[in-house]
């Protein structure tokens, strides 16, 4: 497979360079040779949700639609992302929860640089949405409004101004199913954004398209200028902003058909409507204006469709009313991941033990003992294994969720239990069954519904550990962000390093000086670095995104583990794989393959640490998996928890008061449940 490139668009080397990245992989393209012409590409700067995919690739010389010169010099618009709920959900418990679970996900994880976001729920939930969206980012809008001013005697009517005094930002007009099952006709749309943009801060989303007849019959382009001059009509450039105006194009035959326009196609489309556009009102009006597309716009479509130069963001339907498939799809249109525009290398992970785990997690390898230490959350489990022997597991009575090595004797080590941190000698030698773990202290934050969940030792030998939110898919009040992350010292001190609660800790890992630490709120599906305090009383800073999983990939990040040159291994749960990340970058270098479905952490071993093992779950998975990294890929010697004397527990006493100021359990007989 060879690209040839005709050189003929002169604009200095810088250029060719850049365009020469897009295609520089010659495994995107088919058998046969590509032709690529530099003219046709567009001139103007890339934005980075517009790159170019493989698709696109084998598709240059063909149609040659999609990367028209016709709006060469484009500035770069601002995608606007919008969820639909049209007559849903059935209940405002439902929508309360529904606008929780996607607040918990926009809360502290939006940037500048990220599109606008809004939210169109029926009349009576508006209010709600206003109050709990409030902080994320996330505008509210109403998906009508009368044709008439307030106030006046017009029963069961809303106005424009009133949709505004409650704070809402956007009416949604023309709306397909407003046009056919409601009779609402251009000049009556028309009137109701006359009433919108009255209202100053109020704007407006015009939806137009076509019917399959209408398609079909190459009506496409007349039909849509035809609704933009009605629905437009009286106005004038002054009146127009980029905020005041957005155009939703949706085809009525892509409307819950789950039918989508392909990306060629609703590139075509909206080039016809920029360009009616620029009849109505000048060619630099037209070029603000952003064109949503809408129409079964889902996680696994929305990358190749905000690809197109001319696609500015998209109007969600139903797959806006779940809160993991909504954020899926607005983190599609932040920028497609160029962490794929290099071909990873490819390895498998095979099962080395069929341990049937429940859930296997929080896997870490003792340089000290020579053998990997994994816990199975649920069956209250801790087990051990020294590549050699059978493995070896102790019952601990309680919930797990990390095991970590702990500064001492062979088998020492740490463990966060349901209500406790706890200690114990694992030792498959040991006569002493009976003795169980010895309580270190209580876990922070006993009266909420939480419990450890991810934890490693940090390169000062201080035990790092974040909370998991029991309710945290419920979105409920239980099911909101109240998981904390926790340092626990050498004296038994907790300190809290972040300065806002999550709901699902994982991907805690540092670099090797220890500066920098990786963390992830699970159901973000965002993976961050911060600058990490040496010193006590300090907090996470300077946090940057460095790796969100791919809108269309299942799954989410769980365990991470950071290899000798810097890079975080992180494994995904539902997707079957382990992904090496490269932090300054978010490429992905290497992908590990798994036979069953979730992976729930990674760590490296052996007495090289030149291995990959990995935990799973079930209900396929529950076993344990390993792979040989290629030469040159090793991992790090993972610290041990330091405790000093002043923090010294006589094992299988429970203490008297706890460090950190907690009342003592009343009940420590669950200790002494053995195996």
């Amino acid at each position: 497979m060879k690209v040839n490139v005709r050189y003929s668009y002169a604009s200095g080397s810088g250029a060719i360079r850049q365009w020469w990245k897009w295609f520089s992989l010659s495994a995107l393209l088919s058998e046969s040779t590509a032709f690529v012409d530099i003219r046709n590409f567009p001139r103007h700067p890339i934005g980075s949700h517009h790159v170019l995919r493989s698709s696109q690739l084998r598709n240059i010389g063909n149609d040659g639609i999609w990367y028209s010169d016709s709006f060469s010099n484009t500035p770069k618009r601002v995608p606007v992302m919008a969820g639909n709920w049209k007559l849903n959900p059935n209940t405002l418990s439902d929508a309360t929860n529904l606008l929780k679970l996607i607040a918990s996900n926009f809360l502290h994880h939006r940037s500048a640089s990220d599109p606008e976001v809004v939210i169109f729920p029926p009349y009576p939930f508006l209010m709600p949405a206003l109050e709990l969206l409030e902080g994320t980012g996330i505008k509210v809008g109403a998906q009508n409004c009368a044709l008439q001013e307030s106030p006046g005697a017009f029963t069961g009517e809303v106005s424009a101004s009133m949709i505004r005094s409650m704070g809402c930002d956007y009416v949604m007009l023309g709306h397909s199913e407003r046009r056919t099952l409601f009779g609402e006709t251009d000049a009556k749309i028309n009137a109701k954004a006359h009433l919108c943009l009255k209202q100053p801060g109020l704007g407006i989303i015009l939806c137009i398209g076509e019917t399959l007849e209408e398609y079909q019959s190459n009506l496409l382009e007349s039909v849509v200028e035809m609704q933009l001059k009605k629905g437009l009509a009286g106005l004038k450039a002054e009146d127009i902003s980029s905020s005041s105006l957005i155009i939703a194009y949706e085809p009525c035959w892509a409307i819950n058909t789950g039918i989508a326009a392909t990306p060629q196609q609703a590139n075509t489309a909206h080039m016809a409507v920029r360009r009616t556009l620029t009849k109505l009102f000048g060619a630099d009006v037209a070029q603000s204006i952003r064109i949503q597309y809408g129409g079964s716009v889902k996680p696994d479509n929305i990358e190749d469709l905000m690809a197109m130069p001319e696609i500015d963001g998209a109007l969600v339907g139903g797959a806006s009313l779940t809160a993991d498939g909504f954020t899926r799809i607005v983190d599609g249109a932040v920028s497609i991941s160029s962490s794929f525009s290099a071909i990873p290398r490819e390895l498998t992970a095979r099962e080395c033990l069929p341990t049937k785990n429940v859930l296997g997690e929080s896997p870490v390898w003792s340089e000290r003992d020579q053998c990997l230490y994994w816990v199975s959350a649920p069956e209250e489990e801790v087990w051990t294994w020294n590549l050699v022997d059978p493995p070896y597991r102790r019952l601990m009575g309680t919930v797990l969720g990390c095991v970590a090595l702990k500064a001492g004797d062979p088998g020492s080590i740490v463990l966060g239990g349901e209500r406790a941190i706890l200690e114990l000698t694992m030792s498959p030698t040991t006569t002493d069954f009976a003795s169980g773990p010895a309580v270190l202290c209580d876990r922070p934050d006993l009266a909420s519904m939480t419990r450890p969940n991810d934890g490693r030792v940090d390169r000062q030998g201080r035990l790092v550990f974040g909370m998991y939110n029991n309710y945290h898919r419920s979105g409920a009040s239980e099911g909101s962000n109240n998981a904390g992350l926790y340092r626990l010292d050498a004296n038994l001190q907790y300190e809290k390093l972040l300065d806002h609660d999550f709901r699902v800790s994982n991907c805690i890992c540092f670099s090797s000086n220890g500066e920098t630490m990786f963390f992830c709120d699970t159901p973000t599906r965002k993976v961050y670095a911060f600058d990490y305090p040496k010193e006590r009383g300090g907090m996470l800073t300077n946090r940057r995104l460095i790796w969100s999983v791919p809108s269309n990939l299942d799954g989410a990040p769980d365990g991470a583990q950071v290899d000798a040159d810097g890079c975080i291994w992180i494994a995904l749960s539902g997707a079957g794989r382990v992904v090496r990340v490269k932090p300054s970058t978010g490429m992905i270098d290497c992908v590990v393959h798994l036979p069953v479905k979730s992976p729930t952490s990674c760590t490296f071993g052996g007495p090289n640490l030149d291995e990959l093992f990995m935990t799973t779950r079930g209900p396929d998975g529950g076993g344990l998996y390993r792979v040989k990294m290629p030469h040159g890929i090793r991992g790090l010697p993972e610290p041990e928890f330091q405790v000093g004397t002043n923090g010294q527990i006589i094992s299988g006493s429970p203490p008297s008061a706890t460090p950190t100021g907690h009342s003592p359990r009343k009940d420590y007989t669950w200790w002494n449940k053995v195996s």
